[in-house]
């Protein structure tokens, strides 16, 4: 019997391993439901961080490489994410996920009017 390769993601690796940077959760819950923030760490612990009633709106710190889970009042997984700044919008039909905008590039230098 052959057995699966073994991947190389947590938690085969160390957290530390990971190109990770700050970043911040916005979100507001309009899903009609009280849901729960849960962080799912690298050994698969998970850690309730934060309940929001309907109407409630929470920010959290973290890191883009952090798993995190929003779950309904039945524990029932509703998103996972994890990467850049976002928020989000729980509403009764779904989640609106909007990421931060990247910085905008340097502006191109103008164009030279030297002439040969």
């Amino acid at each position: 019997m052959e057995t699966a390769p073994e991947v190389d993601s947590p938690p085969n690796r160390s957290w530390t391993d990971y190109t990770t940077g700050a970043t911040k959760l916005t979100i507001k819950n309009c899903s009609g439901k009280r849901v729960q923030l849960v962080w799912l760490s690298y050994d698969g612990t998970e850690q309730v961080y934060n309940v929001l009633d309907n109407g409630q709106e929470a920010q959290q710190d973290t890191y883009s490489t952090h798993m995190w889970e929003l779950r309904d009042e039945d524990g029932v997984c509703i998103i996972q994410y994890a990467g850049p700044s976002a928020r989000m919008h729980l509403m009764q039909t779904g989640v609106n996920i909007v990421s931060k905008p990247a910085e905008a590039p340097a502006a191109a230098a103008e164009p030279s009017s030297y002439q040969d």
